[in-house]
């Protein structure tokens, strides 16, 4: 999965993971899911690579930490006269 992913945050362009990378379930995992041993746990079509940052994201609600596309660049966008 990281060979798939290429070692990239959400397995997006652009993001490289060079930390640790964390491995996220897609769907939730319940007890009864690891009691039973479900096979689509470990199936690497339910898991994606991230960052620690955009996993607690994820859990934790705070979408202000998730990798966010860079801003478009307009004309005189960084100059202060303008």
């Amino acid at each position: 999965m990281i060979i798939r992913d290429e070692g990239r945050d959400l397995a997006m362009e652009g993001y490289e993971l060079y930390g640790g990378i964390y491995v996220h379930h897609m769907n939730p995992v319940t007890i009864e899911d690891l009691a039973h041993s479900a096979e689509w746990i470990l199936d690497p079509e339910y898991l994606v690579c991230v960052s620690k940052q955009t996993h607690d994201a994820i859990h934790y609600g705070d979408a202000s930490l998730l990798p966010q596309l860079p801003k478009e660049r307009t004309p005189n966008d960084m100059c202060p006269w303008k």
